[in-house]
Order: structure tokens, then sequence, then C-alpha cells
């Protein structure tokens, strides 16, 4: 991926669906395809169209001997990390990403690699539905303590209140 740090010049689409990417998505493909180089850079240059270059290998070429990972050149804020120039046996396909709203951008990337998603696991079903009970229970929890802070708040100032007019009735006394 390749676009500007700021908004201007159409790299909306770009920023959002960066966010979006390296929040969801980047971790995913990493994590299912750890030898696929993938890069981010980012630059100043709003002129520029935001791009999102991805690298196929050509029907007719065979996998690569070594199963070795290729050389992962890092992220880069700076304009360090330009795309790589393809390989004999690679096709690049290239994303316009200018004005263009991440689902839309997304729906391009799956379209152009035939990438299919993966359906969570049995397993993977019972842990977010008992991460989606926790996330209730700590928000009644949170509304229940906030309560309790209330009420105190509220004795500690009527006490504040009465010690101020027990004070000044005993001064009048004296």
């Amino acid at each position: 991926m390749d676009f500007a740090i700021s908004l201007k010049g159409g790299h909306m689409g770009a920023r959002q669906f960066n966010r979006k990417f390296w929040k969801e998505y980047l971790p995913r493909l990493k994590f299912h395809n750890p030898s696929i180089p993938m890069i981010v850079n980012r630059h100043d240059q709003n002129q520029l169209p935001p791009i999102m270059s991805i690298y196929l290998r050509k029907s007719d070429a065979s996998p690569p001997a070594s199963s070795e990972p290729l050389a992962q050149p890092s992220s880069s804020r700076t304009n360090l990390s330009k795309a790589q120039p393809p390989t004999a046996d690679e096709r690049v396909v290239h994303i316009d990403m200018a004005n263009k709203h991440s689902s839309h951008i997304l729906e391009f990337f799956m379209a152009e690699t035939r990438a299919v998603p993966l359906q969570p696991t049995n397993e993977e079903i019972v842990e977010m539905q008992a991460l989606e009970t926790l996330r209730k229970n700590a928000d009644v929890d949170r509304e229940r303590v906030r309560q309790l802070r209330l009420e105190k708040k509220k004795e500690e100032d009527m006490l504040k209140r009465a010690r101020a007019a027990g004070g000044i009735a005993e001064q009048e006394e004296a």
C-alpha cells in the first residue's frame, strides 16, 4: 500500500482502509500467510494517487524452489518502503484507492486475488460468544460501580453541608 498521511487529494479512502487494514485485515493475512511480504508505505505527497499493489504468481509459474520466506522490507511512514519490481513469474495488480470507501477497496482486493474468507471454527465461535458475554457483564458492572460512586459522593456532599451548617450554628451560640 502506498498513500499519503493526510486525507487531501482523495487519500481518505486509503486512510480508512489503512486503519481497518492494520487493525483487522493485515494481522489476519500475516498470520495465515507468514511468508508473503506486506508493506505499508506512507508519505506526505498528496498529489500521488493512493495505490495498493498486489503481486500474484502467474498461473503457469511453478512454486519457488525454496520454502524460505522472502526478505520482508519494513513499512514506512517516511516514504522509504517503495513497492519492489515484480519478478519474472509475477504479475502486479494495482488498485487505485482514491476516493473509494474501504469496503469497495476490500471487495476489489478479494475479487482480484480470488481470496476466500475463512469461517470461524466452533471453538472460535464459542470464544467470541464468551467474550461478548464478558463485555456485556463489564458494562453492567461498570454502571453499578458508577451508581455506587454517585451515591457515595452525594452522601459526602450532604455530610459536608451538614458539618458546615452545624459549624455555623455552633459559632452563633458561642
